[in-house]
């Protein structure tokens, strides 16, 4: 007798010789290849401005954080700019004086790392107070605004992400300790 045939059943069935599967690999190839080409552009022309226009703002953050560059940071536009402002543009007016017109000027900043964040002041002194007797340059930093009720702990201060990416894996290697790197400007520093 012979066995029963189910029906029901749909088979698709691919085949490819050798010369198919290696006209295959090039069209991917090529595809890919193209992909890479029109990411390059379109990353060069979103980071470049157009001619008569300031930098884009990932355009800064792009050249800050290049080798050999120090770290800049753009700093926030306060209320009283903000109430200075024109419509047009978001620009100041041009009567304001030269103090209020320059928003958007960049400040010195440094790396640091952050080990710990408390919401009680005495703990962060404790906390800096230990990391100094470890042979650490440690600070704190106060909330930097009325939400965020954490006092970050920092450790170090340094110019280059190399150095503080050295320590970081120091510290976790050393001190079992999770760290952050941060990139902090100078004004927010606190005498000790």
């Amino acid at each position: 007798m012979s066995a029963p045939k189910q029906k029901g059943r749909f088979v698709v069935r691919f085949e490819l010789g050798l010369l198919g599967m290696f006209s295959l690999t090039l069209v991917t190839g090529c595809i890919f290849f193209w992909m890479f080409i029109i990411g390059i552009w379109a990353g060069q022309t979103i980071l470049q401005p157009t001619p008569g226009q300031e930098k884009s703002p990932l355009a800064k953050l792009a050249g800050a954080l290049q080798p050999g560059n120090p770290a800049t940071v753009v700093s926030p536009v306060s209320p009283e700019q903000k109430k200075n402002m024109t419509p047009e543009a978001g620009a100041p007016p041009a009567s304001a004086p030269a103090s209020e017109t320059e928003w958007a000027e960049a400040e010195p900043s440094f790396f640091a790392i952050q080990v710990s964040a408390v919401k009680d002041q005495e703990r962060a002194q404790q906390d800096v107070a230990q990391w100094r007797g470890r042979g650490y340059e440690a600070f704190s930093v106060p909330p930097e605004d009325k939400d965020d009720p954490f006092i970050r702990v920092y450790v170090g201060k340094f110019d280059k992400l190399a150095e503080a990416n050295q320590l970081i894996a120091k510290l976790e290697k050393e001190e079992k300790v999770k760290a952050y790197i941060a990139l902090l400007p100078a004004s927010r520093l606190q005498a000790p």
